[in-house]
């Protein structure tokens, strides 16, 4: 699993970059820039939907609408992007995005991390799901 966590560190690592680029990029180039940082996010959410695969997580239902909500708003923007909205882009893609990313980190990718974790030490297992829909204390 370690491979999949250097991916995970790697993408996010080039998504900073790229938000960075487009903060400081010529209005020219903020429609290549936000493109770059769309796919640079998309490879990040496919490698977490593997890891989730691969580790049966729980909530990966959930955890993907919530990709897919800020994909959907994200490619909106592009519309917008690519007809000039250069100010629109730099906010939503190099401030807005990088804030949800970090909560999105702190929260659910921290739980799926953990998850992964437990699996590898054979505190899970994740092929056994008789533990799904069991009663939780509230």
């Amino acid at each position: 699993m370690r491979e999949e966590f250097h991916h995970i560190h790697a993408a996010r690592h080039e998504l900073n970059c790229r938000a960075s680029c487009l903060q400081t990029c010529a209005d020219d180039d903020v429609a290549s820039s936000y493109h770059e940082l769309l796919k640079t996010l998309e490879r990040l959410f496919g490698v977490e939907q593997s890891l989730m695969e691969k580790y049966g997580f729980p909530v990966r239902q959930s955890h993907l609408e919530e990709h897919a909500r800020v994909l959907r708003g994200l490619h909106c923007v592009h519309s917008a992007v690519l007809r000039g909205a250069t100010d629109q882009g730099r906010r939503i893609g190099g401030h807005l995005l990088m804030e949800w990313l970090e909560l999105h980190q702190q929260t659910v990718d921290t739980t799926l991390i953990m998850w992964a974790n437990c699996c590898d030490c054979g505190l899970i297992d994740p092929q056994n799901t008789h533990w799904i829909g069991a009663p939780t204390a509230r």
